[in-house]
């Protein structure tokens, strides 16, 4: 029994890596697998040598970010006691539970290159096959128009938003990106960098759009100032030819048809058009629900409606105004800052606003996965409160950790 206990110690980056693996293909899959996949990470951090485990305990004491991460969701925790909807809480308890045994893990995990290599050499495959699969089905088996594949298939069938599934599809975008910026099979990641921006693109995601856009001038910039010319010609011209594929899509047009011809900045216009009609324009939904969330958490404070309650605080701010699209959708914050000062006041939301701070400090290596993915997330939570749902805080609690200690094996191995 010991000689196989030893054995899969001496296996356990690979077991690591192949978790983490199932945790991020079956993302946009299997809510089940993927569940199972999260908390499989608490035996393999104990799958050590006594030593080993007693080393990272301690370093657990004084690792920033896992303290962080523990404290937000303790908060949280808090929060119960003075909500009125105890049941409520309860379930959003429990959804965040993973921040507070993933992140540790995940930060104090150690990986060869070895095996980073071989797991991002198997994610860009399998994430492109996955979605070409899913588009396959959506067309041929289904036999439905590719307009109606985020409403259908995304939404529907698998019951993920576009906000979650971009996170999973920048992944071989970046992977494919770093290859080609190294001159390694350009023709073959050329190929997988366009499909996976269809993708991008198909989802039509306005924020995940602009955010691609802003990146693309980012790369294309630094590389002109790092004087590789060719780097940056050669990302310029597959820019140009995603950007016009896509604007032949109907499901980008229409969206952007929709937020140019209906879109209002005036608060006043915006309460009246949404008081009688329950129009499609979100970004006006948006503007209208950070209004009307300043104006609970201004009531509220220091300390928040309370972790079960804050759903219902907004749902009153909604009926005073017969806001019909948010009644109708019972919609959420939409705001990941706001929602922490409206659920647990100026602790839960300072702690949230610390914790992104100390992640960004973290940034020290010259790889891109972590700050690109990072900064994606913060940028996002503007415009989304990613941590309502177990694919948000998959996204938060393991992805974002995991890329920085894959930046760091690659980082380490590469000097």
């Amino acid at each position: 029994m010991s000689i196989k206990i030893r054995s899969l110690i001496n296996q356990r980056s690979k077991l690591f890596c192949i978790v983490v693996a199932i945790i991020i293909c079956s993302f946009p899959l299997s809510y089940a697998v993927n569940n199972i996949a999260l908390y499989l990470l608490v035996p393999i951090f104990f799958l050590d040598s006594k030593a080993n485990i007693t080393k990272k305990l301690k370093a657990l004491k004084t690792h920033k970010a896992s303290v962080l991460f523990i404290a937000f969701f303790l908060v949280q925790c808090v929060g119960y006691f003075y909500s009125e909807d105890k049941e409520f809480a309860l379930r959003r308890i429990v959804v965040l539970l993973p921040l507070c045994l993933i992140p540790p893990i995940m930060f104090l995990e150690s990986i060869t290159k070895k095996n980073v290599l071989k797991l991002l050499c198997f994610l860009k495959y399998s994430i492109v096959i996955t979605f070409i699969g899913l588009i396959i089905s959506h067309v041929f088996i289904l036999q439905r128009t590719l307009n109606t594949f985020v409403h259908f298939t995304i939404e529907e069938q698998l019951g993920v938003s576009q906000f979650y599934i971009a996170f999973i599809v920048f992944l071989p975008i970046l992977i494919s990106l770093k290859s080609i910026l190294e001159q390694k099979q350009l023709i073959l990641h050329t190929i997988l960098l366009c499909i996976s921006v269809g993708v991008l693109f198909l989802l039509g995601n306005k924020t995940t759009l602009f955010f691609l856009f802003a990146s693309w001038i980012y790369f294309i910039t630094s590389m002109f100032l790092k004087r590789k010319q060719k780097n940056a010609y050669f990302l310029m011209i597959i820019g140009c030819v995603c950007l016009f594929a896509a604007m032949q899509t109907p499901i980008l047009k229409d969206r952007i048809n929709v937020f140019i011809k209906t879109t209002d900045l005036n608060l006043e216009t915006i309460i009246t058009k949404n008081k009688y009609t329950q129009t499609k324009n979100t970004f006006e939904h948006r503007l209208l629900i950070n209004y009307l969330s300043l104006k609970e958490i201004s009531k509220s404070l220091p300390f928040g409606v309370g972790t079960g309650d804050f759903q219902s605080a907004l749902n009153k701010q909604y009926k005073i105004i017969n806001f019909k699209a948010a009644l109708n959708g019972k919609l959420n914050n939409h705001n990941q800052y706001l929602s922490e000062f409206l659920k647990t006041g100026i602790l839960g939301g300072i702690l949230f606003l610390w914790l992104l701070l100390c992640l960004f400090n973290k940034i020290k290596t010259k790889q891109f996965f972590y700050p690109f993915i990072l900064t994606f997330f913060t940028f996002a939570c503007v415009l989304e409160s990613y941590l309502d749902r177990q694919h948000g805080v998959v996204i938060f609690a393991v992805l974002i950790p995991f890329l920085y200690i894959l930046d760091k094996s690659l980082n380490n191995n590469s000097r």
